[in-house]
């Protein structure tokens, strides 16, 4: 009987680890991530792995390279460089389009991360493969292909939850110092208190002073303006560009490229491995700022640093 509880009490023991292990990697599975698909990032980061393709072919000439002879070697082993921007420029831009869905980049987590590198991975070497067999540089087969995706496994997990830790750090210790800035910015002095935000065509148009202004969204049908009055926050939709009406106060900045935000009007800074998450004051509307407009929020922590 003792036995056979010892065996009850420790296979227990050993359920509720492996239950927790696994809760665990599921909550891990869906932090946050960051993504460069369909951005400039992601062009960049295509090119520069055509470059590196480009060169490791014809400078170290790997996997037999060296023994292919051709009066056009070169060209043709450059020409790997050239399938490796075209295979990852379908998984930056090609695929998302396909699948808009699954790359939602607001929902872009690590688990979706991992599947989207292992994919690049498998469609990398198969174009690879396909452009070597097509001018029969070097022969391979579906084998090798599948041996690169299985080995790659592994790889890709470890670095996936390394760049989320770096990620999330990065942004979380920013948000922090910009939030600091928020808090120190300066109150409209009296002359600047005396200027007023006119804006909209003759139909529709809105006087408001600077500090009343909380954001503005455009869209085709025009741009919503919220603003701030006596009685809380009204939108208002109006025509015409009021960029140029906005560029004369600093504490204007676009957050995105179709929304500008009174930095005054952000209640708060929040950071993960996504990057920046904005939430403006007395309102619901939070924003996922684009990478591209990282440095709009940055810069604010920075005049800080130096004021």
């Amino acid at each position: 009987m003792n036995i056979l509880r010892v065996i009850s009490i420790t296979s227990s023991h050993i359920l509720n680890f492996v239950r927790e292990q696994l809760t665990a990697l599921n909550e891990a599975l869906r932090l946050p991530m960051s993504t460069s698909i369909r951005s400039l990032r992601g062009l960049l980061i295509s090119l520069l792995v055509g470059l590196f393709v480009a060169i490791i072919a014809v400078g170290m000439q790997p996997f037999g390279l060296d023994l292919f002879d051709h009066e056009q070697k070169t060209e043709l082993l450059l020409g790997f460089g050239g399938v490796a921007v075209i295979a990852m420029l379908t998984v930056k831009f090609v695929l998302p389009a396909i699948f808009p869905r699954f790359y939602n980049k607001q929902n872009w987590t690590v688990a979706r991360y991992i599947l989207h590198f292992l994919v690049m991975v498998l469609l990398l070497t198969s174009f690879l493969v396909i452009y070597s067999n097509l001018f029969h540089i070097i022969t391979f087969s579906i084998a090798d292909i599948l041996k690169v995706f299985v080995l790659s496994i592994i790889p890709v997990i470890v670095t996936t939850f390394i760049q989320q830790r770096v990620f999330h750090n990065k942004f979380a210790a920013c948000a922090e110092l910009i939030n600091e800035a928020l808090q120190k910015l300066s109150v409209t002095n009296s002359e600047q208190k005396l200027a007023v935000l006119v804006m909209g065509e003759k139909n529709v148009r809105l006087s408001l002073l600077p500090n009343q202004f909380i954001y503005a969204e455009i869209t085709k049908d025009g741009t919503e303006v919220y603003w701030q009055n006596f009685l809380g926050i009204e939108k208002t939709t109006i025509q015409g560009d009021i960029e140029k009406e906005l560029s004369a106060h600093p504490q204007f900045i676009y957050l995105d490229k179709n929304i500008i935000v009174n930095t005054k009007g952000i209640l708060k800074v929040e950071g993960n491995a996504r990057g920046y998450q904005v939430r403006i004051a007395r309102t619901t509307r939070e924003i996922a700022v684009p990478w591209r407009f990282h440095k709009k929020l940055e810069k604010l922590a920075q005049n800080n640093r130096t004021a």
